[in-house]
């Protein structure tokens, strides 16, 4: 006798208004609450994280990971700074450094890149990951008078991943 696996709906929503060396922001964690209240009204068991610094959020996305099973749908809401840079979007924990064009790669050592989250969701099976990103669209690393590091406005479009899964055989 086998056990039917009922699919599951998980939703990590994060909002970082509080971020220490760059610009403050005023509407994401405002944001992420109303985003919760509406997932939690879909049926998506949510995981909510405002100002969460570089350790909570990791742990945040190691929990959402945790919750999702094969079969399962996995959404992640981040409203906070966002930065592109050569070719991945970055999403910026609050206790990111205001770092300077030599020191760019601490972007990617500190941030999250959003490819790589989705890559995690989708290596624990989950059947559908949303992504939402509402980044800010002003770049919080001025590398200098007209430059900065990363795109100057706002996050690059990424590309639609679909995974192939062996659909779980319904219950009779």
């Amino acid at each position: 006798v086998s056990s039917a696996h009922a699919a599951k709906r998980i939703a990590l929503v994060i909002g970082n208004n509080a971020y220490s060396e760059v610009s403050k922001l005023e509407k994401a964690t405002g944001d992420a609450r109303a985003i919760s209240t509406t997932l939690q009204g879909l049926g998506f068991d949510v995981i909510t994280v405002l100002d969460a610094d570089r350790r909570r959020m990791s742990r945040a996305l190691v929990e959402l990971e945790t919750r999702v099973s094969p079969g399962d749908t996995a959404l992640l809401f981040f409203a906070g700074h966002g930065v592109a840079l050569d070719g991945g979007n970055y999403l910026m924990p609050t206790d990111i450094p205001n770092v300077t064009e030599g020191q760019r790669n601490l972007l990617r050592t500190e941030g999250f890149l959003a490819d790589d989250i989705s890559e995690r969701l989708r290596d624990r099976g989950a059947a559908t990951t949303v992504m939402i990103l509402d980044a800010c669209r002003n770049n919080p690393f001025k590398a200098g008078p007209g430059r900065s590091i990363g795109q100057s406005r706002g996050l690059q479009r990424m590309a639609e991943l679909k995974s192939v899964l062996t659909p779980y055989p319904t219950p009779k």
